[in-house]
């Protein structure tokens, strides 16, 4: 995917010349550049800029300059009317001295692709911030051919026939398997929340269907089984989960949905030698070991368990240095439940009614999970603070009551309300925000809004690196604009090339 311009400016010189046109015409012609002397120029061009901006220019460049290969497929989305362009992609890189561009021959083929004609899943791939990006995932290339060539999207390719566009289509007799992804482009759903659950599983309910195991128990990529209610047919890959009641399933965060306690541990069995599980221990940088016995829990080992051992005497294998009662977790506690447990021990080891080791689930494990979860937390905490202390320096209380955002105090203000404070002229004069659109700090806001919304609806999914990358531009902004004034007192944001913001 290429994109013509912040504001859509390269796009129709591009479909009139038949070319692909990107930014950073600074550098000059990277004719024969390698990826390190594309970072070399970037890096003269912009003494200034973090290591961290240089790499990801970076990337893209070396990404049109070398990675690019004729015959490729091309998509460009258009900013002018919302549809896309595909073409193919007919020369190596070149550099139009005279226009200062970089370019690349393109064969365009469409320029009509409406939105609505691509799966969600595409959809949210086309979506990137980046100027330039690979669309790898999700049988992307073999997808577009046929959208170029006038078909509809495919969706997701998967071996077997293919899956029906909706859900009362689902076979009522014969268990289908697909994956959670499949069934939410199935039900035109972007993210798996607590509401999009409930809505397909009462969908898959009114069919006759349920899903083994439950939506909420799987990982997006991971295959389930939709099968008939009655009767709950098994196959030999998935066993029925235990029952849970609806409030179960619409809340509650549980062990199983850590990805550790889903992954079978290193473990040892009683009769191996010690000097083998502390090489264990040391090569996997572990703290503890399960020790498994006809596959079941026998017990644990640990740098205190082998030294304890030692102090009486001298050990030689597992079954003299173990601890035989683990702390053990069931796979569908809730996970506020057992984090005193998990802290207070280090680790549980998380096992079945049959005594069977499912996972094991660390301090480390805890911290990686929910760290991952809080970080678009603490972003967008920071986006809405400083959007009020920036706004506060130049509207007043009465400039925000007379707004369209109908509210009576700048405190009261949310992220959905500012895109209405920027709408009145007045106020954004008053402002005087120079070097960001106005069009384009809406769109960013209305985008942070709708994250903020769906996390708050806790989706059990990772958000997509095009969102981090919304969030992590838009903080950039808004740290110019907090902290940066002119000497007249008017807040600015650093001069920028085209393609920056």
């Amino acid at each position: 995917m290429v994109r013509g311009g912040r504001h859509g400016e390269r796009e129709q010189d591009a479909l009139r010349d038949g070319r692909a046109l990107i930014g950073w015409s600074e550098v000059g012609d990277l004719s024969g550049f390698s990826r390190e002397e594309i970072r070399d120029a970037l890096s003269a061009a912009h003494p200034g800029e973090s290591n961290y901006l240089i790499g990801n220019w970076t990337g893209q460049l070396d990404r049109f300059v070398n990675e690019m290969r004729v015959g490729d497929i091309m998509v460009m989305p258009l900013k002018s009317d919302g549809t896309f362009a595909i073409g193919t992609i007919g020369s190596d890189y070149g550099f139009d001295a005279e226009e200062s561009e970089h370019f690349r021959g393109v064969e365009w083929q469409r320029s009509d692709v409406e939105r609505s004609s691509l799966k969600h899943d595409l959809r949210a791939s086309l979506k990137s911030l980046l100027t330039v990006c690979e669309l790898s995932r999700f049988g992307s290339v073999e997808r577009l051919m046929a959208v170029q060539a006038g078909e509809p999207d495919p969706g997701p390719a998967r071996e077997g026939s293919p899956l029906p566009s909706r859900i009362e289509d689902l076979s009522r007799n014969t268990p289908t398997p697909m994956t959670v992804r499949e069934l939410l482009d199935i039900a035109e759903v972007d993210r798996r929340t607590a509401q999009s659950v409930a809505s397909i599983d009462e969908l898959l309910r009114a069919s006759g269907l349920t899903s083994v195991p439950p939506i909420s128990d799987a990982e997006i990529d991971e295959q389930i089984v939709i099968t008939p209610l009655q009767g709950h047919p098994q196959t030999d890959a998935f066993e029925q989960a235990p029952p849970l009641s609806d409030s179960e399933h619409a809340v509650g965060y549980r062990v199983h949905q850590i990805p550790s306690a889903r992954r079978a541990p290193v473990s040892v069995s009683r009769d191996d030698l010690i000097s083998d599980a502390r090489t264990a221990i040391l090569e996997g940088n572990f703290s503890q070991l399960a020790v498994v016995e006809a596959g079941g829990l026998a017990g644990v080992i640990t740098w205190e368990s082998i030294a304890i051992a030692h102090m009486h005497g001298n050990p030689t294998i597992v079954a003299e240095a173990m601890t035989t009662s683990p702390p053990t977790v069931a796979p569908y506690a809730n996970v506020l439940d057992v984090v005193s447990q998990i802290e207070s021990s280090g680790y549980v080891f998380v096992r079945g009614d049959a005594n069977e080791i499912g996972g094991i689930v660390t301090v480390a494990d805890l911290t990686a999970e929910f760290g991952r979860d809080r970080r678009p937390l603490v972003m967008i905490e920071e986006i809405e603070l400083r959007m009020r202390r920036a706004v506060k320096r130049r509207l007043t209380d009465a400039d925000i009551e007379r707004s369209p955002a109908r509210c009576k105090t700048i405190d009261r203000l949310t992220l959905g309300a500012y895109p209405h404070v920027f709408d009145d002229d007045e106020n954004w004069e008053k402002l005087g925000w120079a070097g960001i659109t106005r069009e384009r700090l809406r769109s960013l806001v209305e985008g942070i809004a709708e994250v903020r919304n769906s996390l708050m609806h806790f989706s059990q999914d990772p958000l997509p690196d095009s969102t981090f990358e919304m969030l992590e531009g838009t903080l950039r902004l808004l740290r110019a604009v907090d902290s940066s004034r002119s000497a007249s007192g008017r807040s600015t944001i650093p001069r920028t090339p085209q393609h920056r913001i």
